[in-house]
């Protein structure tokens, strides 16, 4: 897996040097052998994956299933991804080589693609002052004496969740998803058939700015994810953190950071447009992940 992702990389014009990954690779090695050789066991994402490789027990709940960011799937999906989960994933277990690079994707899951979300969203709110207002008052609201937000608050924010969903949805880091097809199957009537083993490409941008799904795609609007619109989202048409089973298995990390550092940014900063800022942006030319050529807005502290 690995180092099939240099080689595309180097393909497709990427970063060719491996010396941070390798660095991340040996560190995560020697946490691994240091554990091993002391028993001890700690709160944390590698323990979680090093009990998965002795004990393989790596099945999601149902709640897991439920919470799929706004998926909004219907019973049939749902009952299709619990037949998934007990066939597929019941006593797998993981090899290091597999761990490492979990630890990997979701180290990325949580780095670059937070930074990027959140350099879109302030792009958004700076064109979009009304929006950025509204969820001033909301994040002041939940601020404790201390100045501070708790995690049960940041929870229980649904325009700040609203956002960062619009966001993802208008500007999803990942540009595509892929996936193997673990049999062959017919699509509809179309007269293709997949064949088991093939690999299948998803054009999440594509998808996301689909009229027949999100109506004005290229308006941001964040009351689409407002809890009383999520029905109006068709089932797999919102894949920023792809869906199933193997949806990105940083999404909940990802998330929580994400709202947390926005909170903080903007209960501190305001946003604007300024003449130099770019509408529409202009995209820079990659293989895997959206970024802008260029984003200027204007920043100003605000009274506190």
């Amino acid at each position: 897996m690995l180092t099939t992702i240099w080689t595309v990389l180097s393909i497709f014009g990427g970063n060719k040097d491996k010396t941070g990954v390798e660095f991340f690779l040996e560190t995560t090695r020697q946490i691994i052998a240091t554990r091993r050789q002391s028993k001890q066991k700690y709160n944390d994402f590698i323990q979680l994956l090093m009990d998965v490789e002795k004990d393989g027990d790596i099945t999601r709940d149902e709640a897991d299933i439920h919470e799929s960011h706004h998926v909004n799937e219907g019973e049939e999906e749902l009952e299709s991804e619990k037949k998934a989960l007990n066939v597929n994933l019941v006593n797998k277990q993981l090899t290091e080589y597999e761990i490492l690079a979990q630890a990997i994707v979701f180290f990325l899951a949580g780095y670059e693609t937070t930074a990027t979300t959140l350099t879109f969203c302030t792009y958004e709110l700076a064109l979009n002052q009304d929006i950025q207002d509204k969820l001033y008052e909301e994040i002041n609201s939940a601020v404790d004496s201390n100045g501070e937000i708790s995690y049960e608050e940041l929870a229980r924010l649904p325009y700040l969740d609203a956002v960062l969903s619009e966001t993802l949805r208008l500007h999803p880091p990942a540009q595509r998803l892929a996936r193997l097809a673990s049999t062959d199957y017919k699509l509809g009537e179309t007269g293709i058939t997949l064949l088991k083993g093939q690999q299948i490409e998803f054009p999440i941008h594509g998808i996301h700015h689909l009229e027949e799904y999100y109506p004005n795609p290229f308006q941001f609007n964040p009351d689409r994810f407002l809890p009383e619109n999520r029905h109006n989202i068709i089932p797999y048409t919102y894949l920023p953190f792809g869906a199933g089973p193997r949806n990105c298995i940083g999404m909940r990390f990802a998330l929580l950071e994400a709202k947390l550092g926005l909170a903080h940014i903007i209960r501190k900063y305001r946003f604007f447009r300024t003449p130099n800022t770019d509408v529409p942006l202009i995209y820079k030319r990659s293989f895997l992940l959206a970024s802008p050529k260029r984003l200027l807005v204007g920043i100003e502290k605000r009274d506190q």
